[in-house]
């Protein structure tokens, strides 16, 4: 019982150990978009819901922000569960953002943000990370109307493309593009004996569990 205890904390330890304190949060301007225009959302559109076609700021390009109605006869059943209401939102164009850091050999650099979809149109959100010309694509389950979800796009820096500008781009193909929580982390590529002690504490906790199902 006792070696069936330690095999068990050790397994459940290890991805601590690994990953703890590695994770740099890259700061991102206005990433939930609760800092508004001058002019605020300066456009009634009716239950609630307020809108702005005014420059986002911290951002380029796009249409505007949006504050909107949530609920029975809303644009949106629920909201992003983060930081406030107010999202941006553009109409077949795209809302950029060059972050200050630029990439660095061996770390893994991981873009999550919330991509909305209306009640009352298709889905038409998309984003990017955009780094020394390469594209890569954030996935993420298209979201049921009047939801929202996850997407994330990852890519690994190397020596080739050190020294790189980041760029963030939230793209919509049609109306209407809805985006929140806009986050970008960079965290080191693990070791190959770091994830051999990760994998030998998973084994472990494997031999636990078919242990515990054969008593």
């Amino acid at each position: 019982m006792r070696r069936k205890m330690l095999l068990g904390l050790l397994a459940l330890a290890l991805p601590t150990v690994v990953f703890a304190d590695s994770v740099t949060v890259i700061p991102v301007d206005n990433p939930s978009f609760e800092t508004l225009p001058s002019g605020g959302l300066d456009v009634d559109c009716g239950h609630g819901c307020h809108f702005s076609r005014a420059a986002i700021p911290g951002w380029s390009g796009g249409d505007g922000q949006l504050r909107p109605s949530v609920g029975h006869d809303g644009l949106f059943d629920t909201f992003a569960p983060r930081d406030g209401r107010t999202s941006a939102y553009s109409n077949g164009g795209a809302i950029s953002q060059q972050v200050g850091a630029t990439v660095q050999d061996g770390l893994i650099y991981t873009l999550t943000l919330e991509i909305g979809r209306r009640n009352d149109v298709a889905f038409a959100g998309s984003a990017d990370l955009l780094v020394g010309g390469r594209r890569f694509m954030a996935t993420g389950a298209t979201p049921r109307p009047g939801h929202w979800s996850t997407f994330t796009a990852t890519f690994v820096g190397t020596s080739a493309n050190a020294g790189d500008s980041i760029t963030i781009q939230l793209n919509s193909s049609g109306v209407q593009g809805n985006f929140d929580s806009v986050k970008l982390t960079a965290s080191p590529v693990p070791e190959p004996g770091t994830l051999s002690m990760l994998g030998v504490g998973l084994i472990g906790l494997a031999g636990l569990v078919r242990r515990r199902f054969k008593l």
